[in-house]
Parts: structure tokens; C-alpha cells; sequence
């Protein structure tokens, strides 16, 4: 019966945390460049830890546990929507942006660009694009960017080219904030793409599809109402026990 309860209760808090994540997804419908989250869960096998230590599960423990694995980054791309803003800039096919915070490099889809109280192009946060030469990007009136990256002047000469860099494994990238990234062991280094596909006046928008997380989230409350039954149906069978055991005192 109580291995039951912590079944039971384990399941919640899967339900829990994927009610959580899939909530997170919901709130950025509307995030330029957002990318969803995809929570993954493993068992924990207590059993093992002890027999490599040489020593029994003690009485009372749950062999077998279920804990968060990682949240995986779903890196297929977002819809585009034309705004007509010369400083919106969407990647097509593979790809990151690369803007600086700091002394720090990030990546990013998110291409909802702006400039700076000293002209540089910024993002939403107010870092700074980086060209391929990692360095920031200033941007003036009469300037141009075309669909290979390049910034030009209003003679048609070429300033800067926009920085555009691929990974070996997206899905493992580390998400900082909402629309930010940073490399993992998992995802491999940022590597420069030479060949790429920016349109000018377009923003990728988020990858989720809201019905589908409205569904999900649907079908995760209704398994944690039925496992939160379960629970109170174990505790009620539990205290019957108990009960019976102590008329026979």
C-alpha cells in the first residue's frame, strides 16, 4: 500500500513538472524565436547504487524512482512574419545569430533587432549582433542589409557581415532566458555557416502550437486528478489497516 501511495505520488510529480513545462510553452505563443521545451524523465535505480557500494536497500526505500532526465530544446523552426522593419532579421533553414552580453557570446533565432542609443544593432535585450569577426555591428540611416548577411552603406559598399553559426546537436543547447543559448559538451561548439538565408523585414515566431499544448495540458490534468485519486484511495485502505490493527490489541 505505501509503495502504492509513492508510485502514485511520483506520477504527480511528473505530471507536475510537465504541467509546468508545457504552461512555460503556452506563455511564449507570442515569443519571437521562442523554441519549446521538451521535458524527458528517467529512473533512478536505487537498487544499483547500493549493490555498487556492496550494500542492501534499506527497508523502506523505493527501489525505482522517477526523476527529471533534462529539458531537450525542440529546434524546429518557427512560422516568419513579414513586418516590414528592415532591422527584423529571420534565418531560413539552420542557424543562429550571435549577440554579446557582456564579455559573453549567445546564440539566438529571435531576430527582432533595434538599434542602440550609439547605433549598434541590439536585440530585445539589448545585446549587441556580432559580424564574423565577432565584433558589434553599427547600423546607420541609408544602411541595408541584404539576404547573404552582408551590411551595406548607401553607396552599395559592404561594412560588415552578419555572424551565423550552426550546431552538431541543437536539441542540447542550454536555453538562457526565453530566446537566448549557449553551447553544451552535448551540442558541440559553435561552427560559422558560410552558406546561409537571412530575409530582412521578417521575424521567426515561436515553434509552439498552442492547441496542441491546450490538449496536452487538458490530458496532464486529467492524469493528475486520477493518480490523486489513487493516492487518497491508498491513504483511506491504509488507515482501515491501521484500524483493524489496533481491535486486534
Amino acid at each position: 500500500m505505501v509503495r502504492g501511495i509513492y508510485t502514485a505520488a511520483m506520477g504527480m510529480l511528473v505530471d507536475w513538472f510537465k504541467l509546468d513545462s508545457t504552461a512555460n510553452n503556452l506563455a511564449n505563443v507570442d515569443t519571437v524565436g521562442y523554441k519549446k521545451d521538451i521535458p524527458t524523465f528517467s529512473v533512478y535505480d536505487e537498487r544499483h547504487v547500493y549493490s555498487s557500494l556492496n550494500r542492501k536497500v534499506p527497508i523502506g526505500n523505493l527501489p525505482y524512482s522517477v526523476v527529471v532526465d533534462r529539458v531537450y530544446l525542440d529546434a524546429t523552426e518557427g512560422s516568419l512574419q513579414y513586418t516590414g522593419n528592415p532591422l527584423d532579421l529571420a534565418i531560413v533553414g539552420n542557424g543562429y545569430f550571435s549577440v554579446q552580453r557582456n564579455n559573453e557570446v549567445l546564440y539566438t533565432r529571435a531576430g527582432n533587432f533595434k538599434l542602440d542609443a550609439e547605433g549598434f544593432i541590439v536585440n530585445a535585450d539589448g545585446f549587441r549582433l556580432l559580424d564574423v569577426n565577432n565584433e558589434p555591428i553599427r547600423f546607420e540611416d541609408g544602411f541595408s542589409i541584404d539576404a547573404e548577411g552582408y551590411v551595406r552603406d548607401h553607396a552599395g559598399n559592404v561594412v560588415s557581415r552578419i555572424a551565423v553559426y550552426g550546431f552538431a546537436s541543437q536539441q542540447n543547447l542550454k536555453k538562457v532566458g526565453y530566446t537566448l543559448f549557449l553551447p553544451t559538451e552535448e551540442s558541440g561548439p559553435a561552427v560559422a555557416v558560410e552558406d546561409f538565408r537571412i530575409l530582412p523585414g521578417y521575424v521567426e515566431l515561436s515553434n509552439v502550437n498552442a492547441v496542441a499544448e491546450l490538449v496536452k495540458m487538458v490530458e496532464l490534468q486529467r492524469h493528475f486528478e486520477i493518480t490523486q485519486k489513487i493516492v487518497l484511495a491508498e491513504d483511506e485502505m491504509l488507515a482501515k489497516l491501521f484500524s483493524q490493527l489496533a481491535t486486534l490489541r
